[in-house]
């Protein structure tokens, strides 16, 4: 039997990676996650660390290339429901092995992680189709009736980004970035970004940690 190819998780949201890892959970003995982790880097030696960029307020370049400085994270692949063109040559320069669409279905996810993995450069985008995401995947603010967009954009608000820098740090226009907005206040039945952010601030959005979790 192959060596199980060794996983760390990457994200701020504790929800976020807990549906990445029911979303892997099936693949094992192939792939097995070792370490889920808050924001900081894996503690352990991985085959493979995912970056999952749910609110994700850093650079992604800087991000992807901090962990691949280090050997003992593996290869490092990006999870995204952002798969513009942009987004994935900042990321593949940076550093990254992988960069694969959270639309993808769960066995091709899985397939570009063991590819990543054994040496391969691997992207995986769903910008020619559309797709839905798998229910594992489940992101903060869904239960309140939040898109991922939104709520990923609703946890952004308190960084105080302009719209123009929503825009590019999301890889979409300012305009578009105002509609988003006005749809977001809308289900939330508030009328500005403060209200908005003061929302994020109680929990709506769930557990937002910062800390190291092993898995196993």
């Amino acid at each position: 039997m192959a060596k199980p190819i060794k996983v760390a998780l990457v994200n701020d949201y504790e929800i976020v990676l807990e549906g990445l890892r029911a979303l892997l959970r099936p693949s094992e003995p192939e792939i097995h996650v070792v370490e889920i982790d808050i924001r900081k880097k894996p503690r352990r030696r991985v085959d493979v660390t995912m970056l999952d960029t749910y609110g994700e307020i850093e650079n992604l370049g800087d991000r992807v290339r901090s962990l691949a400085s280090d050997p003992g994270n593996g290869v490092i692949v990006v999870f995204s429901f952002s798969d513009q063109p942009l987004a994935v040559r900042r990321a593949m320069r940076a550093g990254a092995k992988g960069f694969i669409s959270k639309a993808e279905p769960a066995r091709q996810i899985i397939d570009g992680i063991v590819g990543a993995a054994r040496g391969e450069r691997v992207v995986l985008t769903q910008r020619s189709r559309r797709a839905a995401i798998d229910e594992a995947l489940r992101w903060p603010g869904r239960d309140v009736g939040l898109t991922e967009r939104e709520s990923e954009l609703l946890s952004l608000l308190s960084t105080g980004m302009t719209n123009r820098e929503l825009g590019g740090h999301l890889y979409v226009s300012e305009n578009t970035i105002k509609t988003q907005l006005r749809h977001l206040y809308a289900k939330l039945n508030v009328r500005n970004r403060a209200q908005a952010a003061s929302l994020a601030g109680q929990g709506i959005l769930g557990d937002h940690r910062r800390g190291t979790e092993p898995v196993g």
